[in-house]
């Protein structure tokens, strides 16, 4: 591959502008898009950016919509906001888009040589190359100036952003370079009062393992790629304490799973790796055959939900694949990999116009369903349904796909480690994916501006696991004890034995016949109140004779998350083999049903239904808690079933004792089919 913005590279673009429909149509519409700015002085404002977490509703946590510089609308409550924070940050995505719009206009200049795409390119370089020093140093607190630390910057309010928003404008330096579009003198401007000021900048900061650093180390890639200096480009690589090749050895597991176990920060970092890829071509450095570099690709196909999402995870959202169809331009023209996620998008990204190879043999998109039937490649069970396990080792999670269609279901535990700053107090968390839906989910997070992150998000009751005496747990790493796959019948097994000081956690699920049987084990060193906890975007449907009785959040306890807990009811009357049910609440779900049964309840448990915070648009979902009060050794014992409205309970036995490790079996009934299976959970 050759280097950004050289004679070969501008021959190769205008070849494949020639041979590639969706080349062709990709450049056509950036030229659309830059159109209206071409022909006039770019409007930059003077002004650091501000946090972009903070650009958010106050009141329910939702990103908002800009109107204007001055004018911000939230989408769910529809109210606007102006001033301060919100105005700061809508500056700094400004920012961000001069300098994405600027490399653009260079790419466009390179495919189709008119010169103005390249002019107005230039003029944001000199713009920021001129200003630079203007901008005072600051940070996401308000701090200006040496008090700013290590972690302002100067255009944006942090190291990660500043580098963020500076390497696509070295990459428009690169190709303006190459193509003999800036004169020595403006060179000259550019490097010393822009390129080696922001390195500057970044290396107050040196940030470790991280996607921070990741970060750094693109920008610093991409300006030795601009600047033609093979030191800096090695410093980025090599640095033994904060380098890509550190990074690779450190970050990223040999499955390919980034570290922090979120997969919003899985593909973020992945975004600047390729980057730091990318710029290295330009030096004949081969990145891209790194193989970590190609398992953080790889990793994705293996490991999404059969609707083609990834589950929010640690301080992650919902995450589509379909969304990072431009990274797998690199992948399938690097790799021969993804090519089912490039044929769900329009072909048209940066990485599709200049990466993307050809797919003949592919000629139709994919569909929903199709996608769907490539998250389940794996062993064969007697029922003739794919089975795939896959254990993201880096972060310590499970991750189980099954079946087909409407019949798939998927699972995920997470054991492992705590994540660094972006993981949660969640050990043995417990997703679940049945009938296209993701009955039980993480709970996520909102931007970390919001109140409602650290006083909500990463607390353990937010979770579908254990909290022992109402309280989080603490930092902590499990281990896998099992996850095969036979005859039809998926077995994991997973434990922490320091999530709590003396207790011992222990989950056991059994995943066959459409159902996901969970039997979690405490074992305490002293009396201890434990609270099994299950969260689902369902709303409970009442269940007679069952009473609802009304009762306070901090009854439960008083930290650590629970105040939030809303419209808390205990359910008085259940027997001790009892099915509660939750119809989907989203759309087109009025019909889906959860039914949930807790068989050979402890004694003395209490049952509780409450609602919870949830990240927007949803911002709600039904908890379900069972407390069992100053206890030693306990267990919880539930199946989980997605069925449709008015699909009749089956009928379960538990033989032998849920407390035992071993021998307890499972007898389920299906009145309707007339069958019974046993099965050992």
């Amino acid at each position: 591959m050759d280097g950004i913005g050289t004679l070969a590279w501008t021959r190769s673009l205008r070849t494949r502008m020639r041979d590639c429909d969706w080349v062709k149509r990709g450049v056509e519409q950036w030229k659309a898009r830059l159109s209206a700015q071409v022909n006039r002085p770019p409007d930059i404002p003077l002004l650091g950016g501000g946090w972009s977490h903070r650009y958010i509703c106050p009141d329910d946590g939702s990103a908002l919509v800009r109107v204007d510089r001055h004018h911000h609308e939230c989408p769910c409550c529809l109210r606007i906001w102006s001033g301060s924070p919100w105005d700061d940050a809508a500056v700094a995505e400004e920012h961000n888009r001069f300098a994405q719009d600027a490399r653009l206009a260079a790419v466009v200049y390179a495919a189709s040589g008119e010169a103005v795409y390249a002019q107005w390119a230039k003029t944001v370089l000199l713009f920021y190359a001129r200003h630079y020093d203007r901008f005072p140093l600051h940070d996401i607190f308000g701090k200006v100036g040496e008090e700013a630390g290590k972690y302002g910057a100067k255009v944006q309010n942090q190291t990660l952003s500043e580098a963020s928003w500076i390497y696509p404008l070295a990459q428009a330096c690169t190709i303006l370079r190459h193509a003999s579009m800036l004169s020595a003198g403006e060179l000259e401007i550019m490097e010393e009062r822009l390129f080696r000021p922001v390195v500057r900048v970044i290396d107050r900061n040196p940030r470790d393992r991280s996607n921070w650093q990741t970060y750094h180390n693109a920008a610093l890639a991409a300006i030795a790629e601009a600047l033609g200096d093979p030191a800096l480009l090695k410093r980025a690589l090599d640095d033994e304490a904060n380098g890509f090749h550190f990074q690779m050895e450190s970050g990223v597991g040999e499955d390919g799973f980034w570290f922090e176990g979120a997969w919003s920060y899985h593909f973020y970092t992945l975004e600047a790796q390729a980057v730091i890829a990318w710029a290295a071509m330009g030096f004949g450095e081969k990145l891209y055959e790194h193989p970590r570099l190609r398992a953080m690709f790889d990793i994705p196909l293996k490991a999404m939900l059969p609707d083609g999402t990834f589950p929010a995870l640690h301080d992650s959202k919902v995450v589509d694949i379909r969304s990072y169809a431009h990274l797998y331009e690199w992948a399938y023209a690097f790799y021969g990999i993804g090519e089912e996620i490039v044929r769900s998008s329009d072909r048209g990204s940066l990485y599709g116009v200049l990466f993307g190879a050809p797919l003949e043999t592919l000629p139709l998109p994919l569909s929903e369903a199709e996608l769907s039937m490539k998250g389940c490649a794996g062993e064969t069970g007697a029922a003739g349904e794919a089975a795939a396990i896959t254990v993201l080792s880096k972060p310590g999670m499970v991750s189980v796909t099954c079946g087909a269609g409407e019949e798939a279901q998927a699972l995920l535990v997470d054991y492992g480690e705590h994540g660094d700053w972006h993981g949660h107090y969640d050990k043995l968390n417990l997703l679940y994916y049945a009938r296209g839906r993701s009955w039980l989910a993480d709970a996520g997070m909102v931007p970390y501006g919001h109140k409602l992150h650290k006083a909500w998000y990463v607390h353990t009751v937010a979770h579908n696991t254990v909290t022992v005496n109402g309280r989080s747990q603490q930092e902590a790493c499990g281990r896998l004890r099992k996850a095969v796959s036979d005859s039809g019948i998926i077995r994991v097994e997973a434990e922490a034995e320091d999530a709590y000081e003396g207790v011992r956690l222990n989950r056991r699920l059994t995943l066959a016949g459409g159902l996901l049987v969970d039997v979690f084990r405490v074992t305490a060193g002293e009396p201890s109140t434990v609270d099994w906890v299950m969260h689902t975007q369902g709303n409970p449907v009442e269940a007679l004779p069952v009473r609802y009785t009304a009762d306070l959040a901090e009854s439960l306890s008083d930290t650590d998350g629970y105040p939030h807990l809303r419209q808390v009811r205990r359910l008085e009357g259940l027997q001790d083999d009892w099915m509660l049910e939750w119809s989907w609440n989203g759309e087109d779900g009025e019909d889906e049903r959860l039914q949930v049964y807790g068989l050979a309840e402890p004694w003395g448990a209490s049952v509780y239904l409450a609602e919870s915070p949830f990240m927007p648009p949803v911002q709600v979902r039904s908890a379900c808690i069972r407390r069992v009060p100053s206890c030693i050794r306990t267990a919880f014992v539930t199946v989980f079933r997605a069925c449709r409205k008015g699909d009749a309970p089956l009928s379960l036995r538990l033989i032998g004792d849920p407390s035992d490790s071993e021998g307890l079996l499972l007898e389920v009934r299906d009145g309707e089919q007339g069958e019974t299976m046993l099965w050992t959970v």
